[in-house]
């Protein structure tokens, strides 16, 4: 007799599965440059990058810096954009960010593990920014309701495919599609999310589960996506690992006038 059960969905980046084979190649064009951000709430972040390598220094706007130097990966997703991410050193923080070095504006996405009533949980912030040095007029990176009731079909590789649906301004809800691993095929979840438009059809997804946060550039015009996961994995490890995926647009609602979600 069929019994039903309830759902227990595992994040997908928690899985042991190949998220890079579609992952767009890695740039060396940002060796030998520095780039400042002016972050929109104060403080700055200055990037020096070398082959494989950056030297950054975070000054807050309470005036309190860290700094450090770490590996990083570079991707140009579109002329004069780039998606670029680091680790500090201690690993309980992370670094992503979107540089437009055309516009003159940035995205910082920062992730920080910490210890709350003998737990591990995550801190997630995302801050807009100016490029140091542009000459030209500066219009800040703001959250887009554009992706609502999209859905996306993300192919990372032939054992790992999901779609996405941006449900609302504040959630995310995604579901496996894959033909070969027919268990996960019912496996669904939501998490939150924040959505921001960096240029037309090019999007920032930051979204935040249980002590696991994913960043993802989404491009609607190449149809392909390349971001990072950090948090914690199912055994308690910091897990820290890039990803990227090819992208198939499935449709989107349409909801009656005034009834638009939130």
């Amino acid at each position: 007799m069929p019994e039903l059960l309830p759902i227990a969905p595992v994040p997908p980046m928690r899985r042991d599965m190949d998220i890079l084979t579609n992952r767009l190649p890695s740039s060396r064009a940002l060796a030998g440059t520095d780039v400042t951000l002016q972050l929109d709430e104060g403080g700055a972040l200055s990037l020096s990058f070398s082959t494989g390598r950056v030297r950054w220094t975070l000054e807050e706007a309470d005036g309190t810096s860290r700094s450090g130097e770490a590996d990083y990966d570079a991707v140009q997703v579109r002329s004069g954009v780039y998606f670029v991410d680091y680790t500090a050193a201690d690993r309980a923080g992370a670094f992503s960010v979107v540089i437009d070095r055309e516009l003159g504006r940035a995205l910082l996405v920062r992730d920080r593990l910490v210890e709350s009533n003998g737990k591990t949980g995550l801190r997630v912030f995302a801050q807009p920014a100016r490029v140091g040095g542009h000459t030209g007029g500066y219009e800040p990176v703001t959250e887009t309701r554009e992706l609502l009731g999209k859905r996306l079909f993300c192919e990372y590789s032939d054992e790992a495919a999901l779609e996405h649906v941006y449900l609302n301004s504040g959630t995310l809800g995604w579901q496996w599609v894959l033909v070969g691993v027919p268990e996960l095929k019912r496996e669904v979840g939501v998490v939150a999310a924040s959505y921001w438009k960096i240029r037309d059809r090019l999007y920032l997804l930051t979204s935040c589960g249980e002590a696991l946060e994913l960043t993802l550039l989404l491009d609607l015009e190449q149809c392909r996506n390349v971001g990072r996961t950090f948090g914690m994995s199912r055994t308690g490890d910091v897990l820290d690992q890039r990803c990227g995926a090819k992208i198939v647009f499935l449709g989107e609602c349409s909801y009656p006038a005034d009834r638009e979600p939130g």
